[in-house]
């Protein structure tokens, strides 16, 4: 299974609700989350075939960043 990381802005469980719902309609999406405590606030995304751009199209369009961190 692939992991993806992604930097963004989120700050609060309320940001995280505002993306759940465009993150759980993502084909090839196993499971996500979000690691607010880290300075980074890093999107962890798990599945065998997910599209980083798609997640970063689901970030932007509910008004959030998400930038890509390199593995």
């Amino acid at each position: 299974m692939k992991k993806l990381l992604f930097q963004t802005d989120l700050h609060c469980g309320g940001c995280i609700r505002k993306i759940e719902a465009g993150l759980n309609q993502l084909p090839g999406m196993d499971r996500w989350e979000v690691d607010l405590a880290h300075e980074h606030r890093l999107l962890s995304v798990w599945g065998d075939k997910i599209d980083p751009q798609a997640v970063q199209v689901v970030l932007e369009s509910c008004g959030f960043e998400a930038k890509a961190e390199k593995p």
